[in-house]
């Protein structure tokens, strides 16, 4: 299953367990931790401008598929960086961390990056 696939199933839970409007950035991570650096920096900005100010987007007028509409605009609305663990064949594990916390995280850590144990601690884990 690759981030996609597993983007889609999110995107199901997220619809029956939510219910609510937010932003995110999704990652798989098939070793031991994800690095700081995989969500980059003008992810973090924009996942944090989404929660605390006025994110608006123009969806660009290119491809064969139909676009949902020209753009939108998102305020105060939660963000999130959502891991999905992937170290084993049918590994189902996934993190939804806020993102402050994350910000924060890769800020005051002493690592480079994060493994599943503590971004528990920082976040939900589920397994879908």
């Amino acid at each position: 299953m690759n981030e996609a696939d597993r983007t889609t199933l999110f995107l199901k839970y997220a619809k029956a367990r939510i219910g609510e409007s937010f932003a995110f950035e999704a990652k798989i991570c098939k070793e031991k931790s994800l690095p700081f650096s995989a969500v980059q920096d003008h992810q973090e900005r924009n996942l944090h401008i989404v929660k605390h100010g006025v994110f608006n987007y123009k969806i660009a007028d290119v491809g064969y598929e139909q676009k949902p509409w020209d753009g939108f605009q998102l305020t105060h609305l939660p963000a999130y960086v959502v891991i999905f663990w992937y170290q084993k064949r049918g590994d189902r594990r996934i993190t939804i961390i806020d993102i402050d916390m994350w910000l924060e995280e890769r800020k005051t850590s002493d690592r480079k990056s994060l493994t599943y144990e503590r971004s528990c601690e920082l976040g939900k884990c589920l397994v879908l």
